[in-house]
């Protein structure tokens, strides 16, 4: 039948219970998500919630945790993955069933619906943790994500198709093209660039301002690692990695294209704006707590950081109300 899933492709319950997120369409999640690796967050965002309507942790693979509520009036939704970008991947496909795919018919929507033209309306917003490299941007700052480049090679699976101009003039392309002459590019020559949903970032920013929490805010480029340790130029006892920490700190520093820095660290965001934004043109955005800088040696816990990621939060939060109502 055409556009039907198989069951090899699309593993499902005949209920229509996704194998890793273990969500159905009868849970009635909202597309409006803030998505995150820390299963214990995901209790911290709801605890901003109106109120709950739904709660569910997948039995067997309890990362993906999932609570359902309003916010505001908006129906909204808190989920954690796991940490990584292979997580992350898995998530963005399911959340793209979960939408877009019935069971009972086992058909996707009408092929007529095409980006950007008529997509369904998914809001997903990233919030999370993060390092940076750049000396003057302290512990505790809020870091948005405007271009992410994928130090992993998730991207060379999911490629653009040639509408998607952008790709091959502008900053993104300037981007791929000057970090790929850099160490860390020659050690991953299909190293990508992916880009934010415009409409999440200034969300994202407006929601900064409506809150009054423009203190150590920065938006930039955000590299996307597919391990803690050595992608980041960690160097860890007596292993050894491709390049050391003074090299990556030279490159990150030195980076610059029409202005964009590199700003922040983190581990899922480049195949999230690849998947959710580039290829299913969601609403997608990314704002993280940077608990580290690798520059001054500066780390953040304790009540500082659970103060300073509740405003993150609540920026998240208010950046859904602004993309549902818009």
């Amino acid at each position: 039948m055409k556009n039907k899933a198989r069951s090899s492709q699309l593993i499902m319950s005949d209920d229509g219970t996704l194998y890793h997120i273990h969500l159905k369409k009868s849970d009635k999640v909202p597309p409006n998500i803030l998505i995150m690796g820390a299963d214990s967050r995901v209790d911290e965002v709801a605890s901003h919630f109106d109120g709950i309507n739904f709660r569910h942790r997948n039995p067997k693979r309890s990362e993906f945790y999932t609570i359902a509520g309003t916010y505001k009036g908006v129906p909204v939704a808190a989920m954690s993955i796991g940490i990584g970008l292979d997580n992350m991947e898995t998530a963005i496909n399911e959340l793209h069933a979960l939408f877009e795919y019935d069971h009972e018919t086992n058909m996707w929507l009408p092929e007529t619906v095409s980006w950007p033209e008529n997509k369904p309306k998914v809001n997903i917003v990233r919030v999370g943790t993060c390092g940076t490299s750049l000396p003057e941007i302290p512990a505790g700052a809020l870091a948005i994500s405007k271009y992410a480049i994928g130090l992993d090679n998730l991207g060379a699976y999911y490629p653009l198709p040639p509408t998607r101009t952008y790709s091959f003039t502008g900053p993104l392309a300037r981007i791929e093209k000057k970090f790929l002459k850099t160490v860390v590019g020659k050690v991953n020559p299909i190293t990508y660039c992916s880009l934010a949903s415009p409409n999440a970032v200034y969300a994202l920013l407006e929601s900064v301002e409506t809150l009054g929490e423009n203190r150590n805010i920065v938006c930039g480029i955000t590299t996307a690692s597919p391990g803690f340790f050595g992608p980041e130029g960690r160097q860890i006892g007596r292993i050894s990695t491709a390049f050391g920490p003074e090299e990556f700190r030279q490159i990150i520093q030195s980076f610059d294209v029409d202005g964009h820095r590199i700003v922040n660290h983190e581990m899922e965001t480049s195949i999230l704006f690849r998947l959710g934004y580039e290829q299913l043109g969601y609403n997608v955005g990314a704002i993280c707590l940077v608990v580290d800088n690798l520059a001054t040696d500066e780390v953040m816990a304790g009540d500082e950081a659970k103060e300073r990621m509740n405003i993150c939060i609540r920026v998240a939060l208010e950046s859904l109300v602004q993309l549902s109502q818009n």
